[in-house]
């Protein structure tokens, strides 16, 4: 009989590898949040533009793809891709408060679901380096997502803060939480 040999992977070794990626995260959550609350309108506005243009090339690219790289199978699928990409992105740009309140609705229902996540996960597995912090985390972000789905006639500029809140509150947990990956 041969011998078979039984790799065990170790998924907090591979958490341990990426700590940094953690960090950068983090940094540029402080950076993004600290645009937002102190330059919300600036910020949202040049967001949404960049959004809408980003699509837009986005889809022009898919679209040639399509079009020239004969190889390419299921063309149709990209160009298809490629022309919504640029219907999309002409929809934002031409009506950046209607994308707005779009990305209010779909930022306030992701915080809800990623901290019920993030809550939960930091319960049940007691293996995370960041337990404690996750558990915070998710009670945060929860708490964030309800408030913005509960009381929908907020305002915009005051979304944009509160996000600036979540992004540096959640980018300062995101370095914390590298650090205590680092040296566990």
């Amino acid at each position: 009989m041969s011998e078979v040999e039984i790799e065990v992977h170790d998924y907090n070794d591979d958490l341990k590898k990426g700590w940094w990626l953690f960090a950068v995260s983090g940094v540029l959550s402080v950076i993004i949040g600290g645009l937002l609350i102190f330059w919300p309108d600036a910020t949202i506005t040049v967001v949404t533009a960049i959004v809408g243009f980003f699509m837009i090339v986005t889809g022009v690219i898919r679209f040639l793809v399509a079009v020239l790289d004969s190889r390419a199978e299921e063309r149709w699928l990209i160009a298809f891709a490629g022309i919504i990409g640029i219907v999309l992105g002409v929809i934002v740009m031409k009506n950046p408060e209607g994308t707005i309140k779009v990305i209010v609705l779909i930022v306030a229902i992701f915080w809800l679901i990623s901290g019920l996540v993030d809550f939960f996960r930091g319960l049940t597995d007691s293996s995370l380096p960041d337990r404690k912090l996750r558990i915070v985390f998710g009670l945060m972000s929860g708490l964030f997502g309800v408030v913005v789905l509960v009381w929908p006639a907020i305002t915009i500029g005051v979304f944009v803060i509160v996000a600036g809140i979540y992004s540096v509150f959640f980018g300062v947990l995101e370095i914390i939480a590298a650090f205590q990956i680092k040296n566990a």
